[in-house]
């Protein structure tokens, strides 16, 4: 077996212990049908423009050229039941943060807009070994947005970062998906506001599915590069061990194989279509990845009108290993491509 693949096998087991620790109080499978066939659009509404957005750097930020930004959500949830919930025991994230990050001092004519992954407590390994090589090599500024349930924007009594975000309470799921889309949307047409000529949009894992929803939901980023990513959510439930705990605690709840398999399809997300045209993205992906089944981003790499792809060795947690290769690839789809 290959060190990428073994290394992915590891950490789904290690997942089995943090996400056993405990499992969601909330079993929302009687709501979820409101989120059934519903268009992109009705799912993924599109927000309207950013006020009031503030700087909360200190000197310390201004000295390293990175400016911290906040602002406060206006996503609406859907479902009646739950807003009690979203809006006082899960109040924390109600405010967006994010990191702006202009290395030269002054801005440049594009921007990158970063989406982190799943479970990740904040931004400090990408600002220090990830962002300046990529501000640097693809001559970019970047913005790094915090997700619901992360971070700064964690709720109270989580036991680590991303706890609450993606479990069986699918109802919370669900709403942290839209809004992450909700928030990451308002953040680029913010940024647009600001004068950048080009933004894109790039993330890993989650962070790579929520920047190809990006790509099916106009007004588009100019491009779009998902890391080790895929839209198949139902299939990621059945299969990615990282998933254990959220497909046994649907279990628990009398959510079979069957009927997980038509709550997923009857959301859609791998049916979504792009706006974006494929010259436009950029999918890097794992041949060996344990978590991110490399058949099934073939699969939609076809219904997509085959995107420019490039293919790592190695599996879905050692891409870090990689960083070169994923850079050099990026700056060539640019150069090539969108500029």
């Amino acid at each position: 077996m290959s060190i990428g693949r073994s290394a992915d096998i590891v950490a789904g087991r290690l997942s089995r212990i943090l996400h056993g620790i405990r499992g969601p109080r909330h079993n929302t499978l009687p709501d979820i049908p409101q989120y059934f066939d519903l268009a992109p659009g009705e799912f993924f509404p599109t927000p309207p423009p950013l006020v009031d957005v503030e700087d909360e750097s200190s000197v310390a930020t201004r000295l390293s050229r990175t400016t911290t930004l906040s602002w406060v959500s206006q996503h609406e949830v859907l479902c009646p039941r739950y807003r009690t919930r979203h809006e006082t025991e899960y109040r924390s994230i109600q405010k967006v943060w994010a990191r702006w990050i202009k290395p030269d001092g002054k801005q440049r004519p594009e921007c990158l807009v970063y989406v982190h992954g799943w479970l990740e407590p904040g931004s400090w390994v990408e600002e220090l070994f990830m962002f300046p090589r990529w501000t640097r090599e693809l001559d970019v500024d970047v913005l790094h947005v915090s997700l619901p349930f992360h971070g700064r924007r964690n709720s109270p009594g989580a036991l680590f970062s991303g706890e609450h975000y993606w479990t069986a309470d699918l109802v919370r799921s669900l709403e942290g998906i839209r809004q992450s889309i909700f928030d990451v949307r308002s953040a680029i047409e913010w940024l647009r506001g600001q004068g950048y000529s080009r933004i894109g949009a790039t993330g890993i894992s989650l962070g790579g599915s929520l920047a190809m929803l990006l790509a099916c939901l106009p007004p588009t980023p100019d491009y779009v590069v998902p890391i080790v990513a895929h839209l198949m959510l139902g299939e990621a439930v059945e299969h990615a061990s990282i998933l254990w705990s959220m497909k046994r605690d649907l279990e628990r709840w009398g959510a079979n194989s069957d009927r997980r398999r038509e709550i997923f399809s009857r959301i859609g997300f791998e049916r979504y279509v792009p706006v974006l045209s494929p010259n436009r993205q950029l999918w890097i992906d794992a041949r060996e990845d344990a978590h991110i089944d490399s058949k099934l981003v073939i699969r939609q790499w076809e219904d997509w009108g085959r995107p420019h792809i490039h293919w790592l060795p190695g599996g879905h947690m050692t891409f870090p290993l990689h960083l070169g290769e994923i850079t050099n690839a990026m700056r060539r789809f640019l150069d090539e491509q969108i500029r």
